[in-house]
């Protein structure tokens, strides 16, 4: 009787233990979606004020593109390939580009609160590709990386759109 006791419990504990890592392989699963699922509000939230935009004024401030060291240039996104350039604007309206909480479409770089009130770094990366014909596009990608401890972390959401300016986007 205490053999099938102790066998029973034993049983028991791993199915418990089964259980418990399932739980927490879920929990860690959920937050990530949660981060990626916010991020990519802000990441539309940013490409909805682009597309508010006449093609004219589809350029990012050049004050506020960082330096070559940073993850904005290290670290693009998958739609931007090596050797971009910016379109910038001119430097004599400088854009403050730091605790903002709104889509700023003259920001190449802005730390934005998201839903979940975690901080994200949403980057718009604005370059010149060859449209149809003669005409110049734009293709526009933006990327959000989430910032923990004042550390910017990877990619965590990212959407790109060529603009035409003969047919611009609805």
């Amino acid at each position: 009787m205490l053999l099938e006791l102790v066998f029973a419990l034993v049983i028991l504990s791993i199915a418990i233990g089964a259980f418990m890592s399932l739980y927490a392989s879920a929990e860690v699963s959920m937050r990530h979606a949660s981060i990626e699922g916010n991020a990519l509000t802000l990441v539309e939230r940013q490409m909805e004020a682009y597309k508010a935009l006449r093609f004219d004024d589809l350029k990012l401030s050049s004050a506020t593109v960082p330096s070559g060291g940073d993850v904005y240039v290290g670290n693009r996104p998958s739609s931007v390939e090596p050797g971009f350039t910016n379109v910038t604007g001119g430097t004599a309206t400088v854009v403050e580009c730091t605790g903002t909480l709104d889509a700023n479409p003259q920001c190449a770089s802005q730390t934005m609160t998201g839903p979940d009130g975690r901080s994200y770094r949403v980057d718009s990366y604005v370059r010149s590709y060859a449209a149809a014909g003669t005409r110049q596009g734009r293709l526009i990608a933006v990327a959000a990386r989430l910032v923990e401890n004042g550390v910017v972390g990877p990619i965590k959401a990212q959407v790109s759109t060529a603009y035409d300016p003969a047919n611009p986007p609805s």
